[in-house]
């Protein structure tokens, strides 16, 4: 274990196939209490990744079910682009964007992590070089194009230029001024492919909160300030529920009449991170509280995973992130809405009340 990368995540956090196990009676929705607020104009997102129960097809429609209207998906620069200006884009992927999901009305919340969190997933020769350099700039300009010619029907909801960069750019201001100028130029050329379509930078909330004159021009830069939300203390434990009230507060206010997309959220149920299936669905409940009283201001919520990591996955991850930590693993594991076996967790049941009670259209 590299201790300096360990203790970086600690900070920053202060699917194979299987055999079908019979699908378990639908449970009744818990009630909501009290008033809220109905939809309007905003739209849920939840990922749809399968389970030991359920094929990628039948977690789409799980997803659907729940009131989902737009699904994340992630491309990688790196794994896209096999050589220069050579793309191999997943035939299958492709189906999905530029058929099913536009027959299922679905769109796409589109990440391409330049940067990802503590990785750089530029091309392996392009790694090294400035972010503004005009090579690195064209190349990406290039993916785009390539992007928009194999999949011209996919329905884009929004599009993210990097997930988590703060993770990699860190306190220096060089690097967020580099990532700043590459991310003005790709992003006006995105749009250019995609009018109307909102494009901006994944930022995690600890860094929002704790370094915003540091983050601002690139926020300023984009469209608008696209966030990921997991409330968690130093060690992978979790904040309390409540806590989202004043922290969905505070975005809109860090935001500065931006919309704000919370591109990612989750909160895990295992006892390793000090939480509980209870604890999960209570903070689901408080999430729909805190929209309702800034639904103006945040548009679009969209939660990480609909079903738990299976344990291969998670162990691959802990490879990815080169981290060995009983409680990063479990907050890996236990962020899903269902379990791995396919059973709903009290949070999936609690969403779909939450969304159901707003007007979502919910089976």
């Amino acid at each position: 274990m590299r201790p300096k990368l360990l203790a970086l995540l600690l900070l920053l956090f202060a699917a194979p196939a299987c055999s079908k196990a019979a699908p378990a009676p639908p449970a009744a929705l818990p009630t909501v209490g009290g008033p809220v607020r109905p939809r309007g104009g905003r739209t849920l997102a939840i990922g749809a990744n399968p389970g030991a129960d359920h094929d990628g097809a039948e977690a789409l429609g799980l997803a659907i079910g729940a009131g989902a209207e737009d699904i994340p998906e992630v491309l990688f620069w790196d794994a896209t682009e096999t050589a220069p200006g050579t793309f191999h884009f997943n035939p299958g992927w492709l189906q999905a964007v530029n058929t099913s999901y536009p027959r299922k009305n679905l769109r796409v919340l589109l990440t391409i992590p330049v940067l990802d969190t503590l990785a750089d997933r530029r091309p392996k020769d392009l790694q090294g070089k400035p972010y503004d350099a005009p090579e690195v700039i064209a190349r990406f300009n290039a993916f785009l194009d390539a992007l928009a010619r194999q999949a011209p029907h996919m329905p884009l909801a929004a599009l993210a230029i990097g997930n988590e960069v703060d993770g990699v750019l860190a306190s220096n201001p060089k690097n967020w001024e580099a990532y700043t100028r590459f991310f003005r130029q790709v992003a006006a050329h995105a749009h250019t492919l995609w009018p109307n379509v909102p494009v901006g930078v994944k930022i995690m909330f600890k860094s929002a909160r704790e370094t915003p004159a540091l983050i601002r021009p690139l926020w300023e830069a984009g469209d608008a300030v696209m966030l990921t939300y997991y409330p968690l203390n130093t060690g992978f434990q979790v904040q309390p529920p409540e806590v989202v009230a004043k922290d969905f507060a505070e975005m809109v206010q860090i935001a500065r009449g931006k919309p704000v997309f919370l591109l990612e959220t989750g909160y895990p149920s295992g006892a390793a991170c000090g939480s509980s299936a209870a604890a999960q669905a209570a903070f689901i409940h408080q999430l729909f509280r805190a929209w309702d009283r800034h639904a103006a201001s945040i548009p679009l919520i969209s939660f990480v995973f609909l079903t738990d990591l299976s344990p291969e996955t998670v162990q691959r991850l802990e490879g990815y992130y080169g981290l060995k930590h009983k409680a990063f693993a479990e907050y890996l594991r236990t962020l899903g809405l269902r379990t791995w076996e396919g059973k709903d967790k009290p949070a999936f049941l609690t969403l779909k009340a939450e969304a159901a009670a707003r007007g979502w259209p919910v089976r």
